[in-house]
């Protein structure tokens, strides 16, 4: 299994996100050969990976929202107390 690498500059530095892109690259690849070895088209799995990155980012999204409704919530019953 590929190694990813580990991230090289803080959160938020603008050359943080292609770092991230090159470190999953190698490990993206394998999967997508493994996935093609499996019998698996290139088609398909491209739409697979695409499908499952949509999704994730939506949790992603979800998680997010629902951390600052419940941040919300509390700071409103603090006021209100």
């Amino acid at each position: 299994m590929t190694k990813i690498a580990v991230p090289l500059v803080s959160h938020g530095h603008p050359d943080r996100e292609p770092d991230c892109e090159s470190a999953v690259e190698g490990a993206f690849l394998e999967l997508v050969e493994r996935a093609e070895a499996a019998g698996w088209t290139s088609d398909e799995i491209a739409d697979c990976l695409v499908s499952l990155s949509h999704k994730h980012r939506t949790t992603l999204n979800e998680d997010h929202h629902i951390l600052e409704e419940t941040a919300s919530s509390q700071l409103l019953k603090r006021k209100l107390h």
